[in-house]
């Protein structure tokens, strides 16, 4: 046969061997669930029980904010169920066919989201220099939330680069006040520190509400302008939360306009310590738990499927602890307001949402003498262990080319595109 081919060319080679009525539905389209160690997720089962009904009601705004939205969610829908076409193998032992599912490769399937997180932890760890990162996690207010939601890109980009300046400032700014002038004078050092870190956007919290914040996992070093390497460990709260907050409103101000003025105002009455900003020490087991820990909300849909109790076809319950004192909370929603909340998180196609600064955005003249997390003679052997059947075999202690029946392995005979 050929090495691609369509499902019709492949049920006529097929009706020369020993036809089996379970390969194919009565539409004549492959039953997704012969031979195959692949079930429908829940979420995917949701997304397929109601995403039609849903769009018809609501696409103008689907389209306008999120219109990514119906290719992500038909991905999810047809992840690895062979509607996107599939590699067919055959075991040398009993002959049977087995038919390995394409993957979607989204970032938003429950499923392709878990190897998405893998590949950008192993990224970073690969990038990263052998010392101390702190973790640092920038928050707005409720009442500044909605301006970030639509349009997704600017506004996010906004707040990204509000992180990156607040930063900044913090490694090369002072303010003191002064008292002739009644005002604060700021100060800039004359030798430029140069941070290294991590960015990772979130854009909800545990109850799955909008609530776009930025982790940041930053070394506990500076890159001197004069050729040295010194550590930074000192890490001022009330500087980065009143910094942020000036910047940020500076932003908004300038990208929204007049109209902005007010709410400016009101955001420094009702906040006059600044946006709050967790920058405490939190001691990771290493810094690729750290990592991960941050990294795993970046690559899936809002919420796993071992959090959602009862599916009854109409009604969605699931639960989270909540983030303050750990309180557990069930709620029950219905499928639509289920799928309307998690598509408020869908972000743009190829929209960077993890990204790199300072010293980690890219190499510089000390880079060769830095000692690296991950040794170069170790990165390749590291990177293989993501590829498919071995990332299959570690996570559950089964060969996906294995026959299911006897256990032997399969060769390859087709590409059914």
């Amino acid at each position: 046969m050929n090495s691609s081919v369509s499902i019709d060319e492949f049920k006529e080679y097929y009706l020369d061997n020993d036809y089996d009525e379970n390969m194919f539905n009565e539409d004549g389209y492959i039953n997704p669930n012969y031979n195959s160690s692949k079930k429908t997720g829940l979420i995917a089962k949701i997304f397929e029980d109601h995403w039609k009904d849903v769009y018809e009601k609501h696409k103008e705004s689907i389209d306008k904010k999120r219109p990514n939205a119906p290719l992500e969610i038909q991905k999810i829908i047809d992840c690895h169920n062979k509607n996107l076409g599939c590699s067919v193998f055959q075991c040398p032992k009993c002959h049977d066919f087995i038919f390995v599912g394409h993957t979607c490769k989204s970032r938003m399937c429950p499923s392709c989201g878990y190897k998405y997180k893998n590949e950008r932890v192993e990224n970073i760890l690969q990038t990263a220099y052998n010392c101390k990162h702190r973790q640092i996690v920038f928050t707005i207010p409720k009442e500044l939330r909605k301006y970030f939601y639509h349009p997704f890109k600017r506004r996010i980009n906004i707040l990204f680069k509000a992180v990156n300046l607040t930063i900044w400032s913090l490694f090369n700014e002072s303010f003191k006040y002064d008292k002739k002038r009644k005002k604060m004078k700021k100060y800039i050092s004359k030798i430029k520190s140069t941070p290294g870190f991590f960015a990772f956007l979130h854009t909800f919290g545990r109850d799955l509400k909008w609530n776009p914040h930025i982790h940041v996992l930053i070394a506990e070093m500076k890159l001197c302008s004069n050729g040295l390497i010194s550590k930074f460990e000192y890490f001022d709260f009330n500087a980065l939360s009143k910094r942020f907050q000036k910047i940020l409103l500076d932003l908004l101000e300038e990208e929204i306009g007049p109209s902005f003025k007010k709410e400016k105002f009101l955001s420094y009455k009702n906040h006059p310590n600044g946006f709050y900003v967790y920058a405490e020490k939190k001691e990771f087991k290493n810094l690729k738990d750290g990592i991960e820990y941050v990294t795993r909300y970046c690559g899936r849909v809002p919420i796993s499927e071992n959090r959602i109790i009862n599916y009854d076809g109409k009604n969605v319950t699931f639960c989270y602890n909540d983030h303050k004192d750990e309180s557990y909370h069930e709620i029950t929603i219905s499928a639509e307001q289920f799928i309307i909340t998690l598509i408020n998180h869908f972000v743009p196609t190829n929209f960077k949402i993890i990204r790199y600064y300072g010293f980690y955005r890219k190499k510089h003249k000390l880079h060769d003498k830095m000692v690296m997390l991950v040794n170069k003679a170790v990165k390749s052997f590291r990177k293989s262990i993501l590829k498919h059947e071995l990332s299959i075999l570690k996570s559950f202690k089964r060969n996906p080319y294995n026959c299911p029946k006897c256990d032997v392995r399969t060769e390859f005979v087709v590409l059914i595109n």
